[in-house]
């Protein structure tokens, strides 16, 4: 009998230890989703490819400098504008759904542009709060910084600021951790309302 419980509690432990284990690749599994929760299969085929193409260690720099998922179905899309320009027209009108694509690439551009601003902000937050002379506030940090703050509605609902102001915003949260929070980061960046970005074609 003894020897039957002794069985369970090693089973219950080794349970528990593998739960343990795994939080950290689920939770980074759940950061990978979430970056491509507005991808189409297609543009999350080439999110993975790039991502994998890059030979950086660290997971901030792979997403820092892969190539936008979105660029070669981008350039495609600009061949067929001009292939298929009426007369006397360089090119044609976007559709809505061409506009919404470029929308998207032009989101993914300004928001990958602040993954590395994001991981310096953090570990900058994370030293200069603590110093033991004159460590600084969260306003001092959040100031001059190419955006305003306290954050305004104005800048909020402008696509070329939002990134900055997320990235000020995670920063500080995850002081200290900018290089483990930066899937985060940018699955928050890419939920930007896409209208920020979205631009009807017209002459």
């Amino acid at each position: 009998m003894q020897m039957i419980k002794n069985t369970r509690r090693q089973r219950l432990r080794t349970a528990a230890f593998l739960a343990i284990s795994l939080l950290p690749l689920f939770s980074l599994i759940a950061k990978a989703n979430s970056v491509t929760a507005q991808m189409s299969p297609e543009i999350i085929a080439e999110y993975k490819k790039h991502l994998a193409a890059q030979t950086w260690p660290k997971t901030y720099k792979k997403l820092a400098f892969m190539d936008n998922p979105y660029k070669a179905a981008y350039k495609k899309m600009k061949k067929s504008l001009k292939k298929e320009a009426p007369e006397g027209q360089r090119r044609r009108l976007m559709t809505a759904d061409e506009s919404t694509m470029a929308a998207k690439k032009k989101r993914f551009d300004y928001c990958q542009a602040s993954v590395d601003f994001f991981v310096s902000f953090a570990a900058r937050a994370y030293t200069l709060s603590r110093v033991e002379q004159n460590p600084l506030s969260e306003e001092k940090l959040m100031s001059g910084n190419g955006v305003d703050y306290p954050f305004t509605k104005e800048q909020k609902n402008n696509g070329n600021f939002r990134p900055a102001q997320i990235a000020l915003d995670l920063g500080w949260k995850y002081q200290g951790k900018g290089e483990q929070y930066a899937e985060s980061f940018l699955a928050t960046c890419l939920a930007i309302p896409l209208e920020l970005y979205y631009k009807e074609d017209k002459r």
